[in-house]
């Protein structure tokens, strides 16, 4: 069943996801291989010696390539005036469209002529674009037709066609490509130029296109292993769009715009002066331009739906950066409950403290992406007992509630069972303190947002994870009677990962995401003071810490994913932690009597580029 909510119910998120500013590309350029589907102005200026650049479309509308390229922020131009797009209308893998100019290079001389002007060599930070097939099985269709070929011979020619796809694709991964997006074919069977011809057509045409497919599918999987292809389930996606079409902003997806027996390529608006013409606004809300092509809207949806597959690995680059923050909260409140025993001879008896964490953490946009939010909720609950008067231990007991997500970005929530063993020694004025930590991890609501014409889908996961983490710190006091300042030095260590999963709805957008693994390793140098005064009798003890702390493992970390519906997979890098920044907290202790100490404090984190976190602590210690 699909996750599809209307726009009525999210329209600040849709307008967010689908409009405004580029979204940063994580390729350098887009190169485009393909027929019609792709052609953005090739086939146009080669009939008109270069005075009309139209697509197959309602023009003056993109075809989806366009879309992608403008999404992230490039321009995409026919290869003719020495663009990056070499598709040609009628172009096919090894025939291309009947009636087509014998000057139309198949796909597979379009990646000739690119490889021949890069010296053989492709772009291993570019996007390269493979869509074809379509123009092979209308010919075959058309030979077997008119008695040329029988049906089994056209299977073959099919099954041929896309394996030399599969070709070209190990064509580009040995030339150096590391980003390949691969489009299926949509069901030719279900466009109007087969409803025409009848349900026999229908079947026929639907037929060879499963076996196109299919045969595209085995090829993807021979080829996959060196190369990131990024699948697009065009297949799928048309076929979910026709199941319902009203959702996603059409009227009519059975009339062509321009009428059954236009070419799109020829067809413009109503009064434009053009061979053929759509009335006003059906470019918009007519899924079809001609037979077999789509219109401006068509062309869009689906460009929004490869957006956000391209998209997808970085949105979840996140999954793995929240429980970060749930063990910084942790080990504050394991290092408030040391630092008593760092100031003096360890408190006799046992002691129990409770202390909850609020923190509001905000995911600044990077290179990959989007802003986010996150409220994070943690409570430690521990015990505490010296084994003499310079050395005490304990363990303590963490659950964190993380709530993340943005408009724009993948919202989820993590839950995180932290359990941990401190210790804490003292040598005169100086003292040395460490945690060890393991935590178990569970991430429900995993909710992925993919904008869809005026619809808004919503895909939805789980998976789990575990975490291990350390902190060692030293530091020494210089004692000014009330008052007592000094230096320290930490260094920690975190190991988050999230395990693999798989969006749960099965359809065409649904994605499946590899395991993931960050790791923090951090030196911490600042300075602390604290004080004793009292209020109403009350022993008062503020506290204050400053410190700049570096994380020498910080970095974009690369993350799999593919379809669940087409074969395919592609690592992209995430989330981009900053290495610097600036810690500083702020408290105060109140011991209200001999057994019971209460304590409140403030901690941020400032100067870093990547996130910020404002925390507030509160808290309670009781001696038995």
């Amino acid at each position: 069943m699909l996750r599809t909510r209307t726009l009525a119910i999210a329209v600040g998120l849709a307008m967010a996801l689908g409009t405004g500013a580029a979204q940063a590309s994580p390729f350098s350029k887009i190169f485009v291989f393909g027929d019609s589907l792709s052609d953005d102005g090739n086939l146009s200026l080669a009939l008109t010696n270069g005075t009309v650049q139209n697509s197959f479309t309602t023009n003056p509308g993109q075809v989806t390539m366009q879309d992608v390229a403008t999404y992230f922020g490039y321009g995409l131009t026919p290869s003719l005036l020495g663009g990056t797009d070499f598709a040609w209308g009628g172009a096919g893998l090894l025939n291309n469209s009947p009636g087509t100019p014998s000057t139309v290079p198949l796909l597979t001389a379009q990646l000739q002529q690119y490889l021949t002007a890069s010296g053989g060599k492709a772009d291993p930070t570019a996007l390269y674009s493979v869509w074809g097939g379509a123009n092979d099985i209308f010919y075959n269709a058309y030979v077997a037709g008119i008695g040329g070929q029988t049906a089994q011979q056209a299977q073959f020619n099919i099954i041929a066609a896309a394996q030399t796809e599969g070709g070209m694709l190990a064509t580009l991964k040995g030339a150096g490509a590391r980003y390949i997006l691969v489009f299926n074919l949509p069901n030719i069977g279900a466009t109007p130029s087969a409803a025409a011809q009848g349900p026999a057509a229908q079947q026929a045409l639907t037929g060879l296109t499963l076996t196109f497919n299919n045969t595209l599918d085995q090829a993807i999987q021979q080829v996959n292993p060196g190369v990131n292809i990024i699948p697009v389930n065009v297949y799928g996606m048309l076929n979910e769009l026709l199941a319902n079409p009203a959702l996603y902003g059409f009227s009519n997806v059975t009339t062509p715009a321009c009428g059954i027996t236009a070419s799109a390529v020829q067809c413009g608006p109503a009064g434009s002066g053009a061979p053929y013409t759509y009335a006003p606004g059906t470019q918009n809300t007519y899924l079809f331009a001609d037979g077999v092509h789509p219109t401006t809207a068509g062309y869009a949806l689906l460009g929004q739906y490869v957006e956000s597959i391209i998209n997808a690995p970085a949105q979840m680059s996140l999954l793995p950066q929240a429980p970060l923050a749930a063990y910084a909260a942790h080990q504050r409140a394991l290092r408030d409950e040391m630092l008593v025993d760092s100031l003096g001879e360890a408190r006799k008896g046992v002691h129990f403290f409770a202390n909850y964490d609020y923190g509001h953490q905000t995911y600044d946009a990077t290179a990959n992406t989007m802003r986010s939010t996150s409220n994070n909720n943690v409570l430690t609950i521990g015990a505490n007992a010296a084994a003499n008067r310079n050395f005490s231990v304990g363990m303590a007991i963490g659950a964190a509630q993380l709530n993340t997500g943005g408009v724009g970005a993948v919202s989820f929530k993590t839950q995180d069972l932290l359990f941990s063993g401190f210790a804490n020694a003292r040598f005169g004025a100086a003292y040395l303190s460490g945690n060890a930590s393991i935590g178990q991890l569970s991430y429900t609501n995993i909710v992925r947002y993919i904008p869809l014409g005026p619809a808004l889908r919503v895909e939805n996961g789980k998976t789990s994870g575990s975490q291990l983490a350390g902190t060692l710190e030293g530091g020494y006091w210089f004692d000014w009677g009330n008052l007592r300042t000094g230096p320290f030095a930490q260094l920690g260590y975190q190991r988050v990962s999230a395990d693999q999963f798989s969006e749960s709805s099965g359809d065409a957008s649904a994605m499946t995401f590899g395991k993931q693994v960050v790791k923090a390793a951090t030196a911490e140098l600042g300075w602390q003071l604290t004080g004793r005064t009292a209020l109403g009798g009350v022993p008062l003890q503020p506290f204050a810490r400053v410190s700049y702390e570096h994380d020498s493992d910080a970095q974009a970390q690369l993350v799999s994913a593919g379809l669940t519906t087409m074969p395919g997979t592609f690592a992209l890098p995430g989330f981009v932690p900053d290495k610097n920044w600036v810690n500083a907290s702020l408290g105060l202790s109140a011991r209200f009597s001999p057994s019971l100490t209460g304590f409140a404090s403030y901690t941020g984190m400032f100067s870093n580029n990547s996130q910020k976190l404002n925390s507030i602590d509160l808290g309670v210690s009781m001696t038995f």
